[in-house]
């Protein structure tokens, strides 16, 4: 699981979870996707965790997925060590280095080609963590959640935006809003208004799918903006949503101001669609 999840709420509950799970013999993982709000405040290990990824991608202020290559670090309980892929980054009490030893383990699968994972980015990330230290990467968590909430308060004040879910409840570095009045109202889709914001230039993006947030937009503004960052982005926003009932035939024909085309994204919640493979593309459609 993730903690905070993706809509935003932190659950304080979560070593109940991972107790729960021990008891029944079981193990837990971490997904430490969106850690900005929680940097030098809580840790993995006194969750309960048996194993943890931190991705560097936007938490060390590195590129996500498309947006170029995405590294993370794992690490596990001693438990789980023998499992893991070779080389592991071991500590002889003086200096760190990789330790293949584990490529003679039965239990795992031996050396991973890419193991040092993406340079550039380890190197932006590590240069960041560097420069930042300790103190401020605690900053980083206050200003995230700061940054966060004042976008919630703001965007919650506009009559199409809602969070249907925990209502009253503090987000914490990011929130998963919903349009679906906005939807209802004009036939605007939150993914018509994803191309719509490349128009300006700005980052918005929807959810996973399939939704389980009608008509989802997942924002996490994180440390980096200022108060006239957000106010700008809160702006842009209620300009495209006025658009949206006055003149929803602009955000239907957007992006105009990008190379990227519209894609058709029917079949994206329809699993008897999906072919995640050139194997099973040629078992569905081969006929």
């Amino acid at each position: 699981m993730a903690n905070p999840e993706d809509t935003g709420v932190y659950n304080p509950r979560v070593k109940e979870f991972t107790e729960l799970v021990h008891k029944a013999g079981g193990l837990c993982g971490y997904d430490q996707a969106n850690a900005n709000g929680l940097l030098g405040i809580t840790r993995a290990k006194e969750a309960g965790f048996d194993m943890c990824f931190f991705n560097l991608h936007k938490t060390f202020s590195t590129p996500h997925g498309c947006g170029g290559p995405a590294v993370g670090a794992t690490g596990v309980t001693k438990a789980l060590e023998k499992y893991l892929p070779a080389p592991l980054i071991d500590y002889d009490g003086e200096k760190y280095f990789l330790n293949y030893e584990v490529t003679n383990n039965p239990y795992s699968i031996g050396k991973v080609r890419l193991f040092n994972g993406v340079a550039p980015v380890v190197l932006k990330a590590y240069a960041w963590i560097m420069s930042m230290g300790a103190e401020g990467l605690y900053e980083v968590a206050k200003v995230a959640v700061l940054n966060n909430n004042y976008l919630f308060k703001k965007l919650m004040e506009i009559d199409c935006v809602d969070a249907p879910y925990i209502r009253g409840k503090q987000r914490v570095e990011q929130v998963r809003y919903s349009l679906e009045k906005l939807t209802k109202d004009t036939g605007i889709t939150t993914g018509d208004i994803q191309r719509r914001m490349m128009d300006f230039g700005m980052h918005y993006w929807t959810s996973h799918h399939p939704y389980y947030v009608p008509e989802p937009a997942t924002l996490e503004p994180t440390e980096t903006p200022s108060k006239e960052d957000l106010d700008e982005y809160i702006e842009t926003l209620k300009h495209i949503f006025k658009e949206a009932y006055e003149s929803p035939e602009i955000i239907k024909t957007a992006p105009h101001r990008s190379v990227c085309h519209q894609i058709d994204e029917s079949g994206m919640d329809d699993p008897e669609k999906w072919a995640i493979t050139w194997r099973t593309y040629l078992k569905k459609y081969k006929e």
